[in-house]
């Protein structure tokens, strides 16, 4: 896909950013302290219940980084042959079937099988915007990019610096997308606090929003 305009990216990024940390709040819960996209943190879980001597959980955990990885090998192989609207697709029936497993005898167990799956598809559909490599699922690295971008700003306007001025992308776009994954991870929050119904289903709105995006951008680019 070709690069995008900021806003088109910030629309995105905004989206992408909202359901991520939506999910991977709402995961926290419902997996017991794991997290559905942020695999440095279920490392360190893992690492510390060997550690412990609880093998059940740690396989348990292990399991659910193996299936992060292995979905991101055939979404990755999916977007090598495919436009990113089908990326989106399939994350519409994930969440789908996150929600119809939700209070089933063995939640637990489904969770860890499809919450991953859902948000290695998401990392791997879309993670460049306006020529910014932003991955959305998580958001340390953002944060870092947001810093540095705005280091080089500061030291570019020093008198005599030959230090280039970075695009203003370069600041905003990872910063967006941490404000972003912070809004989406107060509604889960919220969700929980409330105790409301289908709360798998609260995102498919994002989803379709991003469909509609990328496939009238798609739509257009074949009209050129």
């Amino acid at each position: 896909m070709a690069s995008a305009p900021v806003l088109a990216s910030a629309r995105r990024i905004l989206l992408l950013g909202l359901l991520a940390g939506y999910i991977n709040a709402l995961s926290f819960i419902d997996l017991g302290g794991m997290f559905a996209g942020a695999m440095t943190g279920n490392t360190i879980h893992m690492d510390a219940t060997f550690a412990a001597g609880n093998w059940q959980h740690g396989l348990q955990v292990a399991e659910l980084i193996l299936v992060f990885f292995l979905t991101a090998i055939l979404a990755a192989c999916l977007r090598l042959i495919a436009q990113p609207v089908y990326g989106f697709v399939i994350m519409a029936v994930l969440l789908m079937i996150a929600q119809s497993v939700h209070g089933a005898p063995h939640q637990l167990r489904y969770e860890c099988l499809v919450l991953p799956a859902l948000m290695a598809v998401q990392g791997q559909t879309l993670a460049r915007f306006s020529g910014n490599a932003i991955q959305t699922v998580v958001i340390t690295s953002n944060l870092l990019k947001c810093a540095a971008a705005l280091a080089a700003w500061f030291m570019s306007c020093l008198p005599g610096s030959t230090v280039p001025r970075p695009r203003r992308s370069a600041i905003f776009l990872p910063g967006l997308s941490w404000v972003a994954f912070l809004l989406g991870a107060a509604t889960a929050s919220m969700a929980l606090s409330l105790k409301t119904s289908l709360p798998f289903l609260w995102p498919l709105p994002l989803v379709a929003l991003l469909c509609w995006d990328i496939s009238r951008t798609e739509h257009a680019n074949c009209l050129d």
